[in-house]
């Protein structure tokens, strides 16, 4: 009993301490009501069973009957808020129709807008980089497209998460959740990028709460920056999630029944054991239906989603550009450009070869030559969709090679490069490669003298016909381990030697040795007249540049057709119809039965390819990314288009009945906030940032780890968007007031940010023994009302979709609307 009575006093110390200061002498009076009632499902009690009566009485007490210093404070509070009303009575319509005279986009667009000044310096709320922490690029990128989420960071800066944490189902917080801690640590984080407080070890007792509850992050590995989102989302849900059943009631038939009806009652069902502020602001529902082709009946199903998953369109071809480097003929060196099928081999890519050159397929070695010397080689198995159009690709001819049994002993297949070495460190690529046979019982000063001679095109003109140093080169074996290998000049057999069965057993299907020759800068100038080979460029180059730039871009809008798009499914996915008692081929259609206020919409950029299982190095599956420039609206983007079939989720509002300040046509207009971007070619590597807008000062920023620059909202759209952020139209006011002005004044009245930092864990324990106390609820109501941070969770934008204030709603809304709190009211 001390313990409370110390808590109690020094909470309303706090809230009357709050109260005299003139932080904000017109507080929002609807926010000041909100926060003395919880949702009235939480109290009812006609449906507790008869044995659970006596506790359902005892709690029902405790929340109805709040200790008198409480009722005092809110008298208090209610007499300021009747006062408040009434001096802005006579401003709200006009600034109502101020606002409704200027068009959503001129307030999106607004140029004068200013912000005051709230921090020392030029520092900008909101505006800081974070440390990698060692592959943690993918954390980051999501860390910041959440932190710009406006509704979100305020929920979680401005404490208002508390409220619903103390009232959380524990069970499933402790069963599927964090406790907790992911959803404190996620706040204290935000919280320092507001402050600009942000301390790298911040990251790393976040990684640390990441690495404990996902054991799928733990190490250093890259992740896919979509997956990391879902599961962290998730976490944070089910630390708030305040629903109190645990198992979902099974939904009979919904074959032939309204759509209304189903969705309704799906709702409700997903409702009871899924309640949090993040499914208000994130979750809205899809439709999926099945029509028989037959009777064309349907049957309709109902499910939430957090993020929308649209395919980006597949190219059926892709460019190719390969230089062929012939034995014998002129000119030498021939660059060609080819159009190749993205599900083809390596196999049909030398058919296509074939054709174009008339080298046959047994004869060509496709390979990487870069700067440095021999990068990859291609096996006949691998899928084609390996290769970038960027790759310095070249295909070398080989020549037939002797029979074995020849007199002369075996022979031996050599390709190899030349590289000038500069200070026994860096080495730069010159000339060609060229390839030969050659027979394994040749000595190390004979082999130098034929592979000069094979190059001697572009030798100085008493090279062969002189005595050269030995070893004039280096020889290196491109194809051995990490540790380089070379020819011992003073073996006798150096083509016998371990180093070069080791690089034939590497070689692939035909089996050759890549030599490397390492030359220094004297031994090059006094052997080496000419080296520039010059490569002579096919038609079909030009052709296919032509081509590659025409229709490259596609639009979000595409993406989501394609999404929506209506598929027959094949036999193996046959559908048992009920009215036709019959397995049926029917025909499937996605659609957006509502929307939420946070649209998160997923680029699906990877696809997987799988390699033919000859290969044994190769036999896994490959993703591989479609590089299409999306081109997606910054804003004004309109989701009616999307929605299923007769479903408007569109609410008109009256003038004064709201005031959420909103006009009609911006219900399904959504504006773009944020994106997170995907650097490389494989979702688990490369390299994430985000471009997000500040809602403070309504500025474009690039955030690649610690480095954050300011970006033109012209250089948004780029081939590397992966996950876009968009909010609903009617959610961004022209308000300066941003709660980011009052930031400063609530941690001043609550706790600095270091004795957050020093006190997390005690902090956890605190609220862990209010959600045990009789008056935690009360509390919470009380310290919410206080720091001028409510935002209560019956007043949020969106649940599930679905607006919950009484606004004047057209026939099919006011429909919905019932046939939800019906079924709401069946599930119980």
């Amino acid at each position: 009993m001390d313990e409370i009575s110390l808590l109690k006093k020094r909470t309303s110390a706090e809230a009357l301490h709050n109260m005299t200061r003139n932080e904000d002498p017109n507080p929002p009076t609807s926010k000041l009501k909100r926060s003395f009632s919880l949702k009235r499902d939480l109290i009812r009690n006609k449906h507790v069973k008869p044995g659970d009566v006596d506790d359902a009485r005892l709690k029902l007490s405790m929340l109805r009957k709040p200790s008198s210093w409480n009722k005092v404070l809110g008298k208090m509070l209610q007499k300021m808020s009747y006062l408040g009303l009434q001096q802005d009575k006579s401003n709200l319509c006009s600034k109502y129709d101020a606002y409704v005279s200027r068009s959503s986009t001129d307030i999106y667009n607004d140029n004068t807008y200013q912000t005051p000044k709230i921090l020392s310096g030029d520092k900008v709320p909101g505006v800081v980089g974070l440390r990698n922490q060692g592959n943690t690029c993918f954390i980051n990128a999501v860390l910041q497209c959440l932190s710009h989420t406006d509704v979100l960071a305020r929920y979680f800066v401005m404490d208002q998460y508390k409220m619903d944490l103390t009232r959380r189902n524990k069970l499933n917080s402790k069963k599927y959740g964090t406790r907790g801690e992911m959803t404190e640590q996620l706040a204290l984080l935000l919280k320092s990028i507001w402050l600009c407080k942000y301390d790298p070890d911040m990251s790393n007792q976040f990684k640390t709460i990441v690495d404990k509850y996902g054991t799928q992050y733990r190490g250093n590995n890259q992740h896919d920056a979509q997956e990391f989102l879902l599961w962290l989302l998730d976490k944070v849900h089910e630390d708030l999630n305040i629903a109190t059943k645990k198992k979902y009631k099974t939904i009979r038939n919904t074959f032939g029944r309204p759509d209304e009806q189903v969705a309704a009652e799906t709702l409700a069902n997903h409702i009871r054991c899924n309640e949090s502020f993040i499914h208000d602001v994130f979750q809205a529902q899809f439709k999926s239906s099945l029509t028989c082709p037959r009777c064309m009946r349907q049957s309709n199903t109902f499910d939430p989603f957090l993020c929308i998953s649209i395919p980006v369109p597949q190219c059926f071809s892709m460019p190719v550009f390969i230089t062929v480097i012939y034995t014998s003929q002129q000119p030498r060196d021939v660059k060609l450009g080819l159009s190749l099928p993205v599900d083809s081999s390596i196999a049909e890519f030398r058919e296509l070869l074939w054709s174009y050159t008339g080298i046959y397929q047994e004869h060509m070695l496709i390979t990487e030559i870069t700067d440095i010397g021999f990068n990859r080689t291609f096996c006949d198995s691998m899928p084609a969709s390996m290769i970038k159009e960027s790759d310095p690709l070249y295909c070398l001819e080989l020549p037939k090679l002797n029979d074995c049994s020849n007199e002369s002993g075996p022979y031996l297949l050599l390709c190899w490069v030349n590289t000038l070495v500069v200070e026994d460190q860096c080495s730069r690529l010159f000339g060609s490669a060229y390839t030969m046979q050659i027979c394994r019982e040749t000595s190390y000063k004979d082999l130098q003298k034929l592979l000069l001679k094979e190059m001697a095109v572009m030798l100085h003109d008493d090279i062969l016909t002189t005595d050269q140093d030995i070893p004039l080169f280096g020889i290196r074996l491109a194809d051995a381990s990490d540790i380089p290998q070379y020819l011992d000049p003073t073996v006798e057999l150096p083509l016998f030697t371990d180093p070069i069965d080791q690089a034939l057993a590497m070689s692939g299907d035909q089996p050759h040795v890549k030599l490397i020759l390492e030359w220094n800068f004297h031994a090059k100038e006094a052997t080496i007249a000419d080296h520039c080979d010059q490569v002579e460029e096919h038609a079909s180059v030009k052709q296919l540049k032509l081509n590659s730039e025409k229709g490259t871009s596609i639009t979000l809008e595409q993406c989501f057709d394609l999404y929506t798009k209506e598929e027959v499914l094949g036999p193996e996915n046959a559908w048992h119809c009920p009215q036709c008692n019959l397995k049926q081929e029917v025909v499937k259609k996605l659609g957006l039965w509502t929307l939420p206020d946070i649209l998160v919409v997923h680029l699906k950029r990877f696809r997987q390819s799988l390699s033919l299982p000859s290969s044994r190095q190769h036999n896994n599956r490959q993703p591989t990314k479609l590089s299409v420039l999306v081109d997606f609206p910054l804003f004004s983007f309109d989701m009616t288009p999307h929605l299923a079939i007769g479903r408007d989720v569109r609410v008109p509002l009256k003038p004064l009945a709201s005031r959420r300040l909103s006009s009609i046509q911006d219900r399904n207009l959504y504006d773009l906030y944020a994106v997170c971007n995907h650097h490389g070619s494989d979702p688990h590597s490369g390299h994430y940032t985000a471009f997000c807008k500040n809602p403070y000062d309504k500025q474009w920023y690039s955030f690649d780890d610690t480095k954050v620059t300011p970006i033109p909202d012209t250089s948004l759209v780029t081939t590397s968007a992966y996950m876009l952020f968009y909010q609903r139209r009617d959610m961004i006011l022209n308000n300066s007031d941003h709660w980011a002005t009052r930031l400063h004044a609530h941690i001043s009245n609550s706790h600095s940010v270091g004795q957050i930092v020093d006190n997390i864990e005690h902090n956890n324990d605190d609220i862990a023994e209010l959600s045990d106390s009789p008056s935690s609820h009360t509390i919470s109501r009380s310290s919410t009302v206080e720091n001028d941070m409510v935002f209560s969770r019956s007043s949020s934008p969106m649940v599930n979709g679905i607006r919950p204030t009484d606004l004047h709603l057209d026939d099919s809304e006011k429909n919905f609307k019932k046939l939800l709190h019906n079924a709401k009211e069946s599930c119980i």
